[in-house]
Formats: structure tokens, sequence, C-alpha cells
């Protein structure tokens, strides 16, 4: 019998108060947070469950506890080996049998891995979805009594969500291999249509559904609209941005490999401890910068999404998107890397017309039904909407999710600085019709000339069209925000044209509703006037467009506690270093801080504290009260 196994005092069929004495035990914690004792409860019964929970919102104890409580094996699909071993050494150093099954695993270990669960001595074991296809594991793990299975990252299953992986596809047949086991399905991000698919596609038709709110009122999110395709400046400001934040770690996402090496190189020569990290390394080479990260203080991961779901540091203090991510979901996922201890992250993004663009040409470059994607266009337009928008930014993402009473969040860069907005229509006219004589010949650049009437060696052609200097009211930058936002929206689309892109008309239906004045066009930005004094055209002083000067909250402590935390922090970094493990699973920081705070004298004092277990007392617990003691 697995260690973890506890022996049940009222009944023979564990309850929600054995879940909630096991989670005290084992995890330290009191008691379930938000819908987590729902979940929990409802796979006790034997139920199926569908539940989308917050990023950080504890997704994995809704199935680990029942595991351990119910009577068999826990099998859990995960779709990154790096996500499997992280949570599998964390269930170790809590006291759980835990274990993997992944190509890291030699035939030895995987041998004692299957003996160990013929005997019952195994509470949970970790498969990705192309391991439980291959070969006989399906009818080895038939012989076994199983607790449970669980489908973590649930939204890999559908076409509709950001990150479909076929693979999941066929994970609907574990309901015919193993009708009367109880499964759950778990993601962070899933709208309504991804969560009908994922129902559809596990065969999961009869389970609860259990959607919490997506607040993450600890997270501070921003947008800037880049000043050009620039990579360099682009480079430049997330240097800036990640200085301004020295020390903190933090994730930087960049949309390819190159700009992955490109951007922690630059961070490197800036003086920042950042780590590059993308598909493009072998698995070894990313396990090992995976490790750096997770065990270094204050470093900085510069990643493709590669890095994302294997990613449970808890104190992430900022991402920064040097380039957008596809869609509000995947936005919402890496956003949701930072502050998952519950203390205060930002989430900052950078973005340009160039960015939707490269988004939408990745999208018509994958093989994918016309329908399936065309909702990925729409759902890569609303994350520009938003980002362009004017609208409280969690607000919005949470109305995506179908929360309809999300209220603003007070916090982000939009309630903090409300922005003044335009009513740009009749100039959205005016660029639409000019876009639409020119034929979709020219970009962006000549457009804006085009409607100042600035463009060198004009051909009389060009002049006798209409829309020739019809703007000659607005700066040349008025026009681009103009412009920009038109592509936003998809009314402008841009084609790739090698390198130089070429401006024409998007959504006939949306251009039409604009000529005809029955849509309306807002920009943030009141477009500055014409200025015929400067070779530009545009005005002297022109106001920040940077959204520079916004200061994080400084996390202040009186000096005794800030003495205690560092001493706690340096023994537990000793401690990871000698089992080759992150220093987060062996407490988080929220944990080291309330230890500090408290100043317990005794084991006794110590087990109170939310995030220390049984297993962790029995292990750590001398240690931590000698560390004090030396102070």
């Amino acid at each position: 019998m697995p260690a973890t196994q506890p022996q049940f005092s009222s009944t023979d069929t564990p309850d929600l108060n054995d879940a909630r004495a096991l989670l005290s035990r084992v995890w330290g914690h009191a008691d379930f947070r938000g819908m987590q004792g729902q979940v929990v409860e409802q796979i006790l019964s034997g139920g199926d469950v569908l539940a989308v929970l917050p990023t950080g919102g504890g997704k994995s104890v809704c199935y680990q506890i029942p595991a351990i409580l119910r009577p068999g094996l826990g099998l859990v699909v995960s779709p990154l080996i790096a996500l499997m071993t992280d949570q599998v050494e964390a269930l170790k150093q809590q006291g759980v049998a835990a274990a993997r099954l992944d190509s890291g695993v030699s035939m030895d270990e995987r041998s004692a891995i299957w003996a160990a669960a013929r005997s019952g001595e195994l509470d949970l074991l970790y498969v990705s979805p192309e391991g439980l296809a291959a070969g006989a594991m399906m009818d080895r793990l038939a012989e076994l009594p199983l607790s449970l299975i669980a489908i973590d990252e649930a939204h890999c299953v559908s076409q509709w969500g950001h990150d479909f992986r076929p693979d999941y596809r066929n994970l609907g047949l574990l309901a015919e291999r193993f009708p009367h086991v109880p499964r759950i399905a778990v993601t962070a991000t899933a709208d309504a249509r991804t969560r009908d698919d994922i129902l559809r596609s596990l065969r999961l038709e009869e389970a609860k559904v259990f959607v919490d709110s997506f607040a993450r009122p600890n997270l501070q999110l921003s947008a800037e609209r880049k000043e050009s395709a620039s990579r360099a400046k682009t480079d430049a400001r997330v240097i800036e941005l990640v200085r301004e934040r020295r020390g903190k770690p933090g994730v930087v996402y960049c949309g390819s490999r190159d700009g992955c090496d490109r951007v922690a190189q630059a961070l490197r020569d800036a003086g920042t401890n950042a780590i590059a990290y993308h598909a493009g390394m072998d698995n070894k080479e990313r396990d090992r910068r995976l490790e750096r990260f997770l065990a270094e203080e204050g470093a900085v991961m510069v990643a493709t999404i590669a890095f994302g779901m294997g990613v449970d540091k808890a104190d992430v203090r900022f991402v920064i998107h040097a380039d957008p991510p596809g869609s509000l979901e995947a936005y919402w996922q890496e956003i949701g890397r930072g502050g998952r201890d519950g203390e205060p992250a930002e989430g900052i993004t950078l973005y340009g017309p160039s960015d939707i663009a490269w988004a939408l040409r990745r999208l018509d470059s994958r093989p994918m039904a016309e329908e399936v994607k065309q909702v990925q266009v729409r759902k890569a337009r609303q994350l520009f909407a938003m980002l362009d928008g004017a609208v409280c930014r969690a607000q919005a993402v949470r109305r995506y999710f179908g929360e309809t009473d999300a209220e603003p969040c007070g916090v982000c860069d939009i309630c903090g600085d409300p922005p003044q907005l335009y009513d740009a229509t009749v100039p959205a006219q005016k660029a639409l019709a000019a876009v639409q004589r020119l034929g979709g010949r020219f970009g962006r650049g000549r457009i804006v000339d085009h409607l100042t009437g600035r463009t060198k060696a004009v051909q009389p052609w060009e002049q006798q069209l209409s829309t020739w200097g019809i703007g000659a009211d607005i700066s040349p930058n008025g026009w681009r925000d103009i412009v920009d936002h038109l592509l936003f929206e998809g009314m402008l689309v841009e084609d790739a044209n090698d390198g130089k892109p070429l401006v024409g008309l998007g959504d006939g239906e949306a251009v039409r509703a604009v000529y005809k004045t029955e849509r309306k066009i807002e920009v943030r930005r009141v477009p500055a006037g014409f200025d015929a004094g400067t070779r530009s055209g545009n005005p002297r002083n022109r106001r920040d467009r940077t959204g520079e000067g916004r200061n994080a909250a400084l996390e202040t402590m009186d000096a005794d506690v800030r003495s205690r935390f560092e001493a706690l922090r340096a023994w537990r970094r000793d401690r990871a270093s000698e089992q080759h493990v992150p220093p987060y699973v062996i407490f988080q920081d929220k944990t080291l801080l309330e230890i500090a705070q408290a100043e317990p004298g005794d084991l006794n004092s110590l087990g109170a504290i939310s995030g220390v277990g049984q297993s962790k007392l029995d292990r750590y617990g001398k240690g931590v009260l000698e560390t004090l003691n030396a102070l």
C-alpha cells in the first residue's frame, strides 16, 4: 500500500472530509479553493468531470487527491515530458508514490515502475498521449485496477483550441477500454465551443462541467503598440522592461527561435541572467535550461511557445510578450505563468500590425479545414482587438470566456489611465477608399503618403484619384494609427510580398458597414494635426506613446523578516541543489515568507503554516528551525 493511502475512519467510501484531511496532511492546506472541493467530490463519487480552472487554480490537486483516496492506480495523461517530470518530482517531495513513463525512462526503470503498479505500491502514473497509443501500454493498464483517468491540458483535444494535438484526439478510446473508471479532463483555457468539443471528443457527454472564474486579481496587465516593425527597437524595449525588473524571475515570449536566441543574448549583454529555450534544441538541452530557470533565482527565460505547459514555477514576477500569441486562450495561458503563488505579477504585451499579419500567414500555412481556419483567424483578431482596445484587459478576457458579469479589474493600464477615444469613422472611410483606389499595390507608408499628399515623384494617375491628399489635415503618425487599427479589425489585410507587405481591403462586409457609417471606428489616440513646419509632417513634441513611467509596486518587509526570509531561501537553494530539483518544490516563496513572519519555535507551530504538509515537516522541519535559530 502506498505511504499516502489513508485509513478511512467513517465509511469505506472516501468523502470530502477524507479529502480535506489528505490535503492538510500532504499539501499542508486547510481547505480547498474555488471549485476544487466540488470537483474532488464528484470524482470521489465515481462521476466524470470537465474542470476549467484558471492557471494557478490548483487543477492537479483535483485529480491527485481522488487518485490517492480511491482504490487503484491513478492514470494521468499529460502532453509534455517537462510537465510530467515536474509534477512527479513535486509529488515525491510530498511523500506521494508517483512515477512517469516517457522516452527518458530506461528499460530497467520501466520494469520497476510496472512492478510497483502491479503490487499496488503506486498512487499515480503519468504518461504521454503518444506513449499511451504506442505498444501494449493500454493492454498492460487494463490488467490493473485504476482509480481514475485524468487528462491534463485537455484543450489540446480540440481543433477549436489554441494548441490542438492530434494524439489527444484518440483519447476518446479510453471510454471504451475503461468504461467503469471515472475520467476527469482539466484545462485552464477553453471557451464554450472548445468545451463542447472536448466533451464530444473524449466521450464525456455525461460529465459534470465546472467552469471557475478566470479572474487573476494579482496580475497587472498592459499592452504597448510597437512604434515600428523594427526588431532592433522591439529588442531594445524588451531589454528596458526587463532592466526595470532586475533581479525578478520572468518569462519573455518570442515568436521565433532566432528571436529567442537574439533577445536572450541581448539581455545577457545587458547584464541579465537570460536563458533561451525553443524547439530547435534537443530534449536534454531544453531540460537542462529548464532546470536552470527553475533553480536559479532571478533568471529570465526567453522562449517560444515550446515553453509553456511545462512551466510550474510559482514566483514568476513578469511575463513579457515581445511578439503576441495567436489567440486570447494562448495569451491567458502564457500570461498566467506569472504570479502562480498569488503574489503580484505583471503581464506586458508588445504588438503591432506586422504581428497580426504574421499570425494570419502562419494560420494560412497550416493544414486545417476552412471552417477551423476561419475560427482561428477570428480568434487572432479578437486578441488584437483587445490589445488595441479601450476595455479593461482582464474584463475583456473574462467576458471572452463567458463571464458576462466580469467587472473592470482596476489595475491594468486601461483602468489606471483610461485612453481618450476618438471617433475615427470618417478618417477610416478615407483610408479604406484610398486602399481600394490604389488597388492593394502599396504598403502602409505609401498609403499614408497618398492620404497626406506627400508621395515622392507622384505620377499623374495617382494625383487624379479622389483620395489623393484627402487626409492632409492629419499627421502621418495619426494616419498610421488609423491604418494599424483597421488592420487589427480585419478591414485591411497585409500580403507578405517577400518581406515588403502590401495592404489591401479585408472583410468586405465590415468595410461596407464603415462606408455606410453603420459601424463606428474608434481609435485610442486623437490623431495630431499635420505640421507643415517639420520635415515629416508630424507635430513637434509628440507625447509619449510607449506607456513608460508606470512603476511596479515594490514589496516591503521589516529588516528582521527579510533576514529570515533570505536565510530560508539560501537553505532551500542548498537542499534543492543536493536533490537536483527546483527550489519551489521544497517550499514556495509564499510559504517561506509566512515562516519568516511567524518565526515558529517548534515543529507543531511550523506544521500549522499553510504549505507545510506532514511529509515536508518530517523531511525539512528540523532544518527550517535550525536555520531560524542560527540567526
